[in-house]
This record gives C-alpha cells, structure tokens and sequence, in this order.
C-alpha cells in the first residue's frame, strides 16, 4: 500500500511539473496565447541597418558638421530628393547619408591604401569600389521603385477611375484606393495625401510627387490630373482614358526592357558555354587525329 501511495505521489508531482511547464511555454509564446497581457502598443521596428553601413555612420559622424557646411542647401536639397526617389531605405535621412559617405571614404580609402603599400593593387581597387556603396545602393532601389510604379499604376487607375465614377471625392477616392491596394505607387500618393492634409495644394503636391520620381507614365498622369483640374473636364472619364494609355506605355516599357536584356543574356550564355564548346571541339579533333600520345609523352 505505501508503494502505491508513493507511486501516486510521484505521479501528481510529475503532473504538476508537466502542467507548469506547460504553462510557462504558453504565455512566453505569444502566438499561441489568445491574448497579449500587456496593455501598451508594440514598439514600431527601426528598418535594419547594414553592418558596413552602421561602421561608416560611426565613423562619419564626428565630420558630419563640417561637411554639411561645404555641401550647401542645393546640395542638400539634390540628396534628399535621390533618398526620397529610392523609398528612404533604411530610415536613411541626409544627414545619415553624409555620415556614411565620409566614412565609406575614410574607411575603403585608407584600407586601399594599405593594400597598395602590400602590393595588393586589385584587393585595393575593389576596396575603392566600396566608396560608392551608399550611393549604388540607392541607384538600384530607385530603379526597382520606378519600375514597380510603372506595373501598378495601370491597376491603380483603374480602380481609380472606377471609384471617381462611383461619386467619390477624388481625394477620398485616391485614400481608399491607396489603402486597399497596398505598394510602393499606394505609398507616394499617400505622401501626396499627407501633403495636403498639412496645408499643400493639389497642385504643388502632385508636382512634387512628379519630383520624386523619374517614371514618364507617372509624369503623364500628373499633368492629365493638372489639366483636367484646370479645364474642368470630367475627372473619371480623364483617369480611364489615361489608364488605357498606361497600358499602352507599359507594354511598350516591357518590351524596350526585354530588348536591353538580351545583350546581357547572350553575353552570360556565351560565356559560360563558349569555353565547354572550345574544349569538346578541340578534344574531338585531337583524338580523331591520331596523335600517339604515348610517344609524345615519352611513355
């Protein structure tokens, strides 16, 4: 009778272990708990930063005061539009961005020297290729941003057009639009709405969302949006005609994309393949020669 007793005991304890256990895994796990047992929001995430590009802000940001002075409004003025044009990649903002170019150049300047002091003349030109890192970065996000507007907006006006037609507000139509289609074309006419709402004409609005963005198409719909304003035109029949011209424009854009691509695809496919060709050539022609390898080799 006491070892079953016994037996029990430690049963229960081991239940009581396994109940506890379970319950500390389910409220450390959030995604399985049917509540959060705290009251305050989540903290907004800051964009991840790269490491070379936390090293070069570090390194940077003794000088940025300096160089901000030598660069001048206009300067300034030209590198915000390029950060804006590329999406504000990482929460990135000018003075950042002077940060980083002062220390890209310090940083891969002063490693490519000492490279070339070692006699190592192609790890020093590609340390050097570093100092455009920022910047190349940038270059490519608002090639990608460009290119995503170009095959939204057709969709967008669309949609656009029709809620116009539906006896939306124009602006109301372009939140709601905005919000259910959510990308980077729904993300600037939400700057463009953000404008207006602090005091910004249309006007200026649209033209600066024109600024921000070298996509013609996107060009063409400012200025059909400004002179329907001006002359009165209906507005719904002016957006489905410029979305049928959207879609024009962007097979057209496909297209001359397609044709600078080719280049590079016969480039890649003949250097990969030319030198299996050049190999299985001149192995067929040397065994079908006859040559006796035995006595060349001496063997």
């Amino acid at each position: 009778m006491s070892f079953v007793l016994i037996v029990a005991l430690g049963l229960a304890a081991a239940a009581v272990v396994a109940v506890f256990c379970w319950g500390v895994y389910l409220f450390t796990k959030q995604s399985e708990v049917a509540g959060d047992i705290s009251l305050a929001p989540p903290k907004p995430k800051r964009p991840s930063t790269f490491i070379l590009n936390r090293i070069t802000e570090l390194i940077g940001r003794p000088f940025v005061g300096a160089v901000k002075e030598l660069v001048g409004p206009e300067r300034e003025e030209s590198i915000r539009l390029r950060i804006e044009a590329a999406g504000c990649p990482e929460g990135l903002t000018v003075e950042r961005y002077l940060q980083r170019k002062v220390g890209e150049i310090l940083l891969y300047s002063t490693a490519a020297i000492l490279l070339l002091t070692r006699g190592q003349t192609m790890l020093a030109m590609l340390a050097l290729c570093f100092v455009v890192l920022t910047d190349a970065d940038l270059l490519l996000k608002t090639r990608q941003r460009q290119d995503d507007i170009q095959r939204q907006l057709p969709d967008f006006l669309d949609v656009l057009a029709v809620s116009v037609g539906a006896g939306l507000a124009f602006r109301q139509a372009l939140a709601r639009v905005a919000d259910s289609m959510p990308g980077t074309l729904a993300d600037e006419f939400r700057i463009v709405l953000r404008q207006m709402d602090l005091g910004t004409s249309r006007r200026e609005a649209f033209q600066a969302l024109r600024q921000r963005n070298s996509n013609e198409a996107l060009g063409k719909f400012v200025t059909a949006i400004q002179q329907s304003e001006e002359l009165g035109a209906p507005l719904s029949h002016t957006l489905l005609n410029i979305g049928q011209d959207m879609r024009r424009q962007d097979a057209q854009y496909m297209r001359r994309k397609a044709q600078r691509l080719n280049p590079r695809v016969t480039g890649i496919t003949a250097a990969t393949m030319l030198p299996g060709l050049l190999l299985l050539v001149g192995g067929a022609m040397i065994l079908g020669s006859g040559i006796d390898f035995t006595g060349v080799l001496g063997g």
